[in-house]
């Protein structure tokens, strides 16, 4: 018998063990569970490094979490971290990388407080519970920001943003929400103030955390499971940039300016347009940073998703306009994404 037929035994029963499969892979869910039920509730921090800025009397801070392949410390990450501090943040960066140059290293201190590397387990919800962990006096914060580097930005100035986040309307917010599978805030950016983190389900859930390695996992009970976890817990969450807002007012644009009957439309634009309409007009869940990453950014939104560059999961017609549009609402200069594209660049031309 050759050896390819004895891989076709073990394959099934290795995918349903061990593999992934967004949402659906509940054996290897449990088993990934049952993992993390045996490692228990350690930290995963490997080695940390002080930056310039000091963590002592530390109020409000913001956990970075980011990941590459190489270790890089992008420009856009620094770019961040720039914005972050000038917001009034302390910053606790946060690398999920398989490996940490030194170079790299020396390239972040000037822009934070706190470097952590840690083995990448849990992915970026880990990063955040251990990250928060390593503030000295957690009882004395205010607010803790979590945040990826899953997105580019910001492109206007944080600090009136962060203000709209008022602690007497809701304990946590997020950039934006989803309604997929149920309602819940968008995980790339979430502020806690004291009230969520003071809460005791909360503080619970960061002492008895399991870093569980599996992404549909995550996904399941984290990305979408948290937001409901903490309003049974008593809180009030909310986002600054509401889906339903969103949708409206994208609905409302396309049908008062008659977009579908524009001559110099584009077939695949038309297409999509169409397509989106259907779904908001079924009440339909979409992806806000996906479809209406132009709309957003317009309205003052800060960021802009790696994964529309970088993918266009949605097909979005005319993407190569991005860059003018995010000149045109700030600041920041577009290059500095150029950049980041070329060194992670895999045959596609944004």
């Amino acid at each position: 018998m050759s050896w390819r037929r004895y891989i076709r035994w073990i394959k099934w029963p290795w995918r349903w063990v061990f593999d992934q499969r967004e949402r659906k892979d509940y054996i290897a869910q449990a088993f990934s569970r049952g993992i993390a039920a045996i490692i228990g509730s350690k930290s995963m921090i490997r080695e940390t490094w002080a930056g310039t800025g000091t963590l002592n009397d530390a109020k409000d801070v913001a956990i970075l979490v980011t990941w590459d392949t190489k270790g890089r410390i992008h420009d856009f990450l620094i770019e961040h971290m720039r914005a972050l501090k000038h917001a009034g943040r302390t910053i606790i960066l946060v690398s999920n990388s398989p490996k940490f140059p030194d170079d790299q290293i020396e390239k972040a201190k000037p822009h934070c407080a706190l470097i952590a590397w840690r083995h990448n387990r849990g992915y970026d919800f880990g990063a955040y519970r251990d990250g928060i962990l390593l503030v000295p006096d957690y009882a004395a914060l205010n607010s803790a920001i979590f945040i990826n580097d899953s997105i580019y930005g910001p492109f206007q100035p944080l600090g009136p943003l962060l203000n709209k986040a008022d602690s007497s309307k809701a304990n946590v917010w997020g950039m934006t929400d989803s309604w997929d599978t149920c309602w819940h805030l968008q995980s790339y950016f979430m502020l806690f103030h004291k009230a969520a983190l003071q809460n005791s389900k909360v503080r619970k859930m960061w002492f008895r955390w399991q870093h569980v390695q599996s992404k549909s996992w995550v996904i399941n009970k984290l990305e979408i499971g948290l937001t409901g976890k903490l309003m049974n817990a008593g809180l009030r969450c909310a986002a600054l940039f509401p889906y339903r807002d969103e949708v409206t007012k994208f609905a409302h644009t396309v049908r008062k300016n008659d977009v579908l009957t524009d001559e110099n439309l584009a077939k695949p634009h038309r297409v999509l347009l169409e397509r989106m309409l259907e779904l908001a007009d079924a009440g339909a869940p979409m992806n806000p940073c996906h479809f209406f990453w132009d709309q957003l950014i317009a309205e003052g939104f800060p960021y802009l998703k790696r994964e529309v560059l970088t993918a266009n999961p949605i097909g979005m017609p005319r993407l190569y306009e991005w860059s003018d549009l995010v000149a045109r609402t700030g600041k920041y200069d577009p290059e500095i994404i150029v950049r980041h594209l070329r060194a992670i660049s895999k045959n596609r031309v944004v």
